[in-house]
């Protein structure tokens, strides 16, 4: 099972993309995934031709994927800002959004009032 844990020692391990496509080994996990996930892949993108037209997850560019992940029920595309999951039991896809950073402010903003919890627009 794929605990939030897991997912933030995925974010922290793979932080960066990945400079070498061999290494995402995307034919395995195309191959692994066909019989419920239509993916195909050509020069520059990852085509899930299974999601509607319009889904922001049917395509992604390949220099933005950080890792492709097995586990036992699953196979994760991690990206900066999320993670794609794909089931290898059935059609499911699943995506997670990495939680945006607390923004940290200065010693400066503390003193002066800038940038507290409820900023005024």
């Amino acid at each position: 099972m794929i605990t939030q844990e897991v997912i933030s020692e995925i974010y922290k391990s793979y932080n960066k993309a990945c400079k070498n496509e061999d290494d995402l080994n995307l034919p395995y996990f195309v191959e692994l995934l066909r019989p419920h996930h239509r993916l195909t892949v050509d020069d520059m993108e990852v085509i899930v031709e299974s999601e509607e037209e319009f889904s922001p997850f049917r395509r992604f560019l390949k220099r933005g994927l950080y890792a492709v992940l097995e586990f036992d029920r699953n196979v994760a595309f991690v990206f900066q800002s999320h993670i794609l999951f794909f089931s290898k039991k059935d059609s499911n896809m699943s995506v997670h959004f990495r939680p945006a950073e607390k923004k940290r402010h200065s010693l400066l903003d503390a003193i002066f009032g800038r940038g507290g919890e409820e900023d005024n627009i």
